[in-house]
């Protein structure tokens, strides 16, 4: 069959555009709005997979990186784990993957945003302008700024404790500027690890909420009451869910 070169081009330029949903914001904008699992396709040069979308909080359309809420899924994983994702997708516990993640974020300006809920029912949460991790041969960097929120910016926490243009570590990768030791080993996860770090929402989750020892536990070093654990001796306190997720930041102006 004879296909004109107008024809192709709708064929190979047009329809991807039509039939793509990069992430859940597409599925929100084409009148999905229950939360659940979507298919989606970040770009070309990307396999199709699926997410977790968030239809609901403030205005849906949020493509969920990662969720603890009961602790049965270990996040004290290698790697090879982190880049591909683990964990229960639909109503678990679950890390997307990196090499999910970095094409969501490549070539849209994303906002991150991250909900916390305590042990004593206290919620927060904490949201960034820009957010985006590079590919695994830049080792995943991090770049995230801009917060805005309640529970404060432990990702920028201080000059010491700089979370942003961070590559990721896990206990068998070691990318963090600590000098004698890993980061990831230490605290049994993977994340952008500093020095070691102000944050940590892949830490260990603790159903008792508290516990004593290597503050190991689910982390963020902005919280309300946190001054409270100052002494190693101190019980530290972990949180019940956690949820990181994105969306593009022009979907607001929809």
């Amino acid at each position: 069959m004879y296909v004109t070169k107008s024809l192709l081009f709708v064929l190979c330029y047009l329809t991807p555009l039509v039939l793509f949903n990069q992430d859940c914001s597409d599925h929100m904008l084409r009148g999905r709005s229950r939360s659940g699992v979507y298919m989606v396709t970040p770009d070309l040069r990307s396999s199709s997979f699926q997410v977790y979308c968030d239809m609901e909080l403030d205005g849906g359309g949020w493509t969920l990186l990662q969720r603890r809420q009961d602790g049965r899924v270990s996040f004290n994983r290698t790697w090879v784990e982190y880049r591909a994702g683990f964990g229960v997708l639909d109503g678990g516990d679950f890390w997307l993957g990196n090499n999910k993640i970095h094409p969501l974020t490549r070539d849209r300006d994303m906002e991150l945003r991250v909900e916390l809920e305590d042990f004593q029912g206290v919620t927060g949460h904490a949201q960034y302008e820009y957010f985006r991790v590079a590919s695994e041969r830049l080792r995943y960097r991090l770049t995230v700024g801009g917060y805005s929120g309640t529970a404060g910016d432990a990702l920028r926490f201080s000059k010491t404790y700089d979370h942003n243009n961070r590559a990721f570590t896990t206990p068998d990768r070691d990318n963090d500027r600590y000098p004698s030791g890993n980061c990831g080993a230490y605290y049994s996860s993977g994340w952008w690890f500093d020095a070691c770090m102000a944050a940590n929402l892949n830490g260990r989750y603790y159903t008792a909420g508290r516990y004593k020892g290597v503050r190991d536990g689910i982390f963020w070093g902005t919280w309300h009451n946190i001054s409270s654990e100052y002494y190693p001796t101190n019980e530290r306190q972990s949180f019940k869910s956690v949820r990181m997720m994105i969306r593009p930041k022009s979907f607001g102006s929809h």
